[in-house]
């Protein structure tokens, strides 16, 4: 069997006598399109920020292809591969929406600081290719005719689809994405959801997304934990999860639970 690109072991966070999240474990292949759901408080956004450093676990460890990034700095564990989109967009909005692409991929300039002072051959070589990239990355989200306008005078779902745009440039082996779909009307759901299967299909990475909305997440996701008070409560595909006594305990309360019976 071959290594997941993703895997977390019995990752627990605490926050002094506070359990947000307790052992929780996931592996995901190279390709493959995962949610995690579950009610509000329910500890998915704390797995997330354990993943991409900005919490350590309190107990367990986080891989990327086999290496342990536990201990790794944000900014180091997106250079090895894993980028997020957060449930509050995050653009740097009083920039163009081209330097937001182009800024998300320059930690692999290659040039120094003497270059970037004295604006060498190489710098401007390097800057070329970021804008080459940014412009290409535009031109597949849609948004190559607005690459001069301010990233906040885009409308909300323009937005949303520069921040995906943005962790792509990072080039990752992972994204992920927290609540993709929070303030879209349906129409802009359903096209996200066309888009997300879309990214997974031609930059060929693998996709972990936390979602309210479940018509998004059965239609896109293949597999699917749910957690409830931090602890995984369901994991399998779609259909088993829909149907899931626990799940739906969950979302609506044991009487729900008796009226299916």
């Amino acid at each position: 069997m071959s290594t997941p690109v993703l895997e977390t072991q019995g990752i627990t966070m605490r926050f002094g006598g506070l359990v947000a999240v307790n052992n929780f474990s996931l592996q995901l292949g190279a390709t493959d399109l995962v949610g995690i759901i579950g009610p509000n408080g329910a500890g998915k956004t704390t797995i997330f920020n354990m993943i991409t450093g900005i919490y350590t676990p309190t107990e367990g460890r986080v891989f990327l292809d086999g290496k342990d990034i536990t201990e790794l700095r944000p900014a180091h564990i997106t250079q090895s591969g894993i980028c997020r989109t957060f449930q509050n967009i995050r653009l740097f909005k009083d920039l163009s929406v081209l330097d937001n692409i182009r800024l998300a991929g320059h930690f692999r300039v290659d040039y120094g600081v003497m270059s970037s002072i004295f604006r060498t051959k190489q710098y401007h070589v390097e800057e070329a290719r970021l804008v080459q990239e940014a412009d290409k990355l535009l031109d597949i989200f849609g948004l190559k005719s607005k690459k001069d306008h301010l990233a906040k005078n885009l409308p909300y779902g323009e937005q949303r689809r520069l921040e995906i745009a943005r962790a792509l440039a990072t080039k990752p082996k992972v994204l992920l994405l927290d609540e993709p779909a929070a303030g879209m009307n349906p129409k802009e759901t359903a096209d996200l959801t066309k888009l997300i299967r879309w990214v997974r299909d031609e930059f060929q990475i693998a996709i972990l997304l936390i979602e309210h909305d479940m018509s998004l997440v059965m239609n896109v996701c293949e597999h699917i934990h749910c957690v409830d008070y931090g602890q995984l409560i369901a994991s399998g595909g779609p259909k088993d999860i829909q149907s899931n006594p626990k799940v739906i305990e969950a979302y609506l309360g044991a009487d729900a639970v008796a009226e299916t019976k």
